[in-house]
C-alpha cells in the first residue's frame, strides 16, 4: 500500500507541476495576447521557459525513485516539493494580482500573515475559489506520501530521466526557434529566471555619484510662492485600484465609476494624470513624502524607512504653515509598518482599523470596514474637530482592494466593487457639500495606483505603455483651475501644489508640477515605476515614453532616450542614493 501510495505521489508531483506550467502558459496569453491583439502568440514560449523547470524537477523526480536512503530521498523531495510551491505561488500572485512572484516581495509582505490572509479569504468567495483551496491541500499532501516507502523504482526512474531529457530539449529547441522579442519578456520568463540577481540592487561608486550630484544640481529649479493665498482645507482621498480605464468620461470602455465622472464633469478633472508606482505604497510615499517610490540601490525592494524624513514631506509642509495633518485608512496601519512611518513624517492624527468607532463592524481585507462605515468615520472626526486652524487630510480606502469583493454580495465581482466604491465617493461628496466644506475647502479624489489587472486591448491602442499608470485624478471645491485639465501630471506634484495653496515658499525642479492653480504648471516629465520589471523606471515626455534600467554606474536608457537624458539620469541616480542613504539612517537609529 504504502509503495502505491508513493508510486501515485511522484507521479501526482509531475503532473501537478505540468498543470501548473499549463495553467500559467494559458494565463499569460490570455492577458499580454488581448492587448497585443496576438493571442496564441505568448503560449509556447510561456512554456519553453517553464519547460526548464519541469526537466530540473523530473530530474529530481528521478534520483528520488533510485534512492535507497530515506534522508536523501527526503531531501529531494523536498527540493522538489519548493520548486512545486514556488510555481504555485508564482501562478496564484499572477492570477490574482498580474505580478510575478518576486523574492522582494517575499521579504516585504511575507510577515503579513493577518493581511495576506485575509486577501486569500476573500478569494475564496471568487468562482472556483473553493477547488482552488483543494489543490493547495492536495499539493500539501502530496511529498508526505512521496516519503513512505524507500523501495527504488528504477524504471518510473529511467521515465522520468527520458522525459527530463526531452523537456530540456524541448525547451532550447523553443528558446532558438521562438524567442520572446517583447518588451514585457518578464512575463513570459519562468520564475527563477525572473529572480536572477536584480541589476537595481547594484551600488554607485562614490566617483560617479559625485558626478550625478553635480549634474543633478544643474536642474533648473523654480522658487514660488503665492501671493493671495486661500489656504483651503483639503482632504485628499487616494482610492484603492480606481483606474481611467472604469471611467467612461476618461475613455473607458466601461462605465463603473458614473458618480465621479458627474462630480469631474461639474468641477475638474484631468486627462492625463498618473500613479508614480504600481502599489499603494507607491502612492503612500508619493503624496506623504514627495519622493519618487523608486528602487535604492542594495535592497529588493523599498521599505517606507528609505523615505521617512519630515523635512519636504506633506505633514511637514502642513505644520510648517499652520496646518493640522490627519491620515485615515480603514485598513490595517501596522501592514509594513505603515503607522510608524506617519508617524515619523509627522502626522498629527492617525487613524487604522483598531480606532475604537469601528467596534462591532464587519471587516473585510486588512481587517478594514467598508467605505461607507470609513467615509461616516471621517466625517464624525470633521464634525467634532477643533476649527481653529486649517486642516490636510489623507483618506485611504480598502473596499477595491484585489480580488474585488462586493460589501453588498459578498461575492467577487470587480465591476460591482468598483460601482460601490463610486457610489460611496459620491455619498461622501455630497455629505461634505451639505456641511459647507465644499465652499471653503479643497477634496482631491485619485487612484492610487491603475488595477492589478491585464491591460485591455482599448486600453493599450489609445495610450501604450502610459497605461499602466493611468488613474482618474478629480478636483472639487474652492480653488481656481481649469475645468478640465489636459497637460500630463503625476501624484509627487501634489506636494508643490498644495504649497502654492498654503501660500509656502517653495521650489519645485522642472521635473515637478503645481496644478492646483488657475495656470497649471505642468513638469517636463512624468516618471512611472514599472511593476512588471522591477529594474526599469519610464519617463513620459510629451508623446513618448522612455525606460530607464537601474543599474549601479551602468545606469542607461533602453531605446530612444528623452530629451535633455544626462540631467534626467543623474536626477533619478541621485534620488535613488538619498532613498538608500535614510534608509541607513534609520537604521542605525533604530540600532541605539
Amino acid at each position: 500500500m504504502a509503495d502505491l501510495a508513493q508510486g501515485i505521489a511522484l507521479v501526482g508531483i509531475v503532473l501537478a507541476a505540468a498543470l501548473l506550467f499549463l495553467g500559467r502558459a494559458w494565463l499569460v496569453d490570455a492577458i499580454v495576447g488581448t492587448y497585443t491583439g496576438c493571442h496564441g502568440c505568448f503560449v509556447a514560449p510561456a512554456l519553453g521557459a517553464d519547460a526548464w523547470l519541469w526537466a530540473g524537477l523530473l530530474g529530481l523526480m528521478a534520483l528520488v525513485a533510485l534512492s535507497r536512503r530515506r534522508l536523501l530521498r527526503g531531501l529531494l523531495i523536498l527540493l522538489a516539493f519548493a520548486l512545486l510551491a514556488i510555481a504555485a505561488a508564482d501562478l496564484v500572485i499572477f492570477d490574482l494580482l498580474n505580478q510575478r512572484l518576486h523574492l522582494g516581495d517575499i521579504g516585504r509582505f511575507g510577515g503579513e500573515f493577518a493581511a495576506n490572509w485575509s486577501v486569500l479569504e476573500a478569494n475564496l468567495h471568487a468562482p472556483w475559489g473553493w477547488l482552488k483551496l483543494a489543490g493547495a491541500l492536495l499539493l500539501l499532501a502530496l511529498p508526505v506520501l512521496a516519503s513512505v516507502s524507500a523501495r527504488p523504482r528504477p524504471r518510473m526512474a529511467r521515465i522520468f530521466g527520458v522525459l527530463a531529457l526531452c523537456s530540456a530539449v524541448a525547451a532550447l529547441v523553443i528558446h532558438l526557434r521562438d524567442p520572446v522579442h517583447y518588451v514585457h519578456a518578464v512575463l513570459i520568463d519562468n520564475v527563477l529566471t525572473v529572480n536572477l540577481p536584480q541589476t537595481s540592487v547594484r551600488p554607485f561608486s562614490a566617483g560617479f555619484l559625485d558626478t550625478q550630484r553635480t549634474l543633478a544640481a544643474a536642474v533648473p529649479q523654480q522658487c514660488e510662492r503665492n501671493a493671495q493665498p486661500q489656504r483651503p482645507s483639503v482632504i485628499v482621498v487616494l482610492v484603492e485600484s480606481l483606474s481611467s480605464w472604469q471611467s467612461r468620461l476618461l475613455g473607458g470602455a466601461v462605465d463603473w465609476t458614473p458618480r465621479l465622472d458627474a462630480i469631474a464633469r461639474d468641477n475638474h478633472y484631468f486627462t492625463r494624470f498618473y500613479a508614480n508606482g504600481f502599489t499603494t505604497s507607491g502612492a503612500e510615499v508619493a503624496i506623504g513624502s514627495g519622493q519618487l517610490p523608486i528602487y535604492p540601490p542594495g535592497v529588493l525592494e523599498y521599505t517606507f524607512d528609505h523615505f521617512a524624513e519630515r523635512r519636504g514631506s506633506l505633514p511637514g509642509l502642513a505644520t510648517a504653515n499652520g496646518y493640522e495633518s490627519a491620515f485615515f485608512t480603514p485598513g490595517d496601519t501596522g501592514f509594513l509598518d505603515l503607522g510608524r512611518w506617519l508617524r515619523q513624517i509627522g502626522f498629527d492624527t492617525i487613524s487604522g482599523a483598531d480606532d475604537p468607532w469601528y467596534a462591532g463592524r464587519e471587516r473585510w481585507q486588512f481587517n478594514s470596514v467598508e467605505d461607507s462605515v470609513f467615509y461616516q468615520r471621517f466625517l464624525d472626526w470633521l464634525d467634532h474637530r477643533d476649527t481653529a486652524k486649517p486642516f490636510v487630510s489623507v483618506l485611504l480606502t480598502v473596499s477595491s482592494h484585489p480580488p474585488f469583493l462586493d460589501p453588498r454580495s459578498h461575492k467577487v465581482d470587480p465591476e460591482r466593487s468598483f460601482r460601490y466604491v463610486d457610489e460611496q465617493i459620491g455619498v461622501f461628496h455630497e455629505a461634505l457639500r451639505q456641511r459647507g466644506f465644499l465652499d471653503h475647502g479643497v477634496l482631491i479624489v485619485m487612484g492610487d495606483h491603475r488595477t492589478m489587472t491585464p491591460l485591455h486591448e482599448d486600453e493599450f491602442a489609445a495610450h501604450g505603455e502610459r497605461a499602466y499608470a493611468r488613474v482618474p485624478m478629480v478636483v472639487s471645491g474652492k480653488v481656481e483651475m481649469p475645468a478640465v485639465v489636459e497637460d500630463a501630471f503625476q501624484q509627487t506634484d501634489l506636494l508643490p501644489s498644495l504649497a502654492w495653496q498654503f501660500g509656502a515658499e517653495h521650489c519645485r525642479s522642472a521635473y515637478s508640477g503645481n496644478f492646483l492653480r488657475s495656470d497649471p504648471q505642468a513638469p517636463a516629465i512624468v516618471v512611472h515605476a514599472r511593476g512588471d520589471d522591477r529594474n526599469r523606471i519610464d519617463i513620459y515626455e510629451d508623446d513618448s515614453v522612455s525606460g530607464f534600467l537601474l543599474d549601479g554606474d551602468e545606469s542607461r536608457w533602453l531605446g530612444e532616450a528623452p530629451a535633455d537624458a544626462e540631467h534626467i539620469a543623474a536626477w533619478i541616480n541621485v534620488q535613488r542614493a538619498e532613498a538608500a542613504a535614510r534608509g541607513l539612517r534609520v537604521r542605525q537609529a533604530g540600532k541605539r
